[in-house]
């Protein structure tokens, strides 16, 4: 062989060892970044894992809140049923019915006063201008003794639990004659 095939075959020899040792080093690095997309995938399955337990968590702590809330209010709601029933027994078996006024008023003020403890307030509405975020008119009323647009009945009263509207006052609405 001549010195020229020699170099040729020497230098294709060369490249042929840069070739397969750069085919090797990308084999490589395709390998680590494969195992490093394998382990970022498991971790997010994991974590979406975790986050959706902890969903079901969330959903089943808020159920049992709740319940206790509910429970709560019923236990605070049981003696004011206890009276109605006696109240109701009082009137079967011939009560006065001044007495029986009396305990259905004495009821009335324990359901206020239950109402009160869980934060519910009434809507103030008679003599106050009308307001369609407390009030539902039903109607109106033509009088001189009020302002125009001024609610003068109520026929349901409205409630409110800090400043959330629980239930509009019900009312009729004053318009000039």
């Amino acid at each position: 062989m001549d010195e020229p095939q020699v170099q040729e075959t020497l230098s294709e020899e060369q490249s042929a060892q840069q070739v397969e040792g750069d085919l090797n080093a990308i084999s490589e690095a395709i390998a680590k970044l494969t195992e490093e997309r394998d382990q970022i995938q498991d971790q997010l399955v994991r974590t979406m894992a975790d986050f959706q337990n902890y969903k079901k968590r969330q959903q089943a702590e808020q159920a049992m809140v709740r319940q206790y809330a509910t429970e709560s209010l019923v236990m605070t709601l049981l003696p004011a049923l206890d009276n109605f029933s006696r109240a109701v027994g009082a009137a079967e078996n011939g009560g006065s019915m001044e007495s029986l006024l009396t305990g259905v008023k004495a009821i009335d003020k324990q359901l206020r006063f239950i109402l009160e403890q869980q934060g519910v307030q009434p809507i103030v509405s008679v003599g106050q201008p009308f307001d369609a975020n407390i009030h539902e008119a039903i109607g109106t009323i033509a009088t001189d003794e009020y302002e125009a647009d001024t609610v003068v009945e109520e026929v349901a009263a409205g409630y409110r639990m800090g400043e959330k509207v629980v239930r509009p006052a019900t009312v009729r609405v004053s318009v000039k004659p």
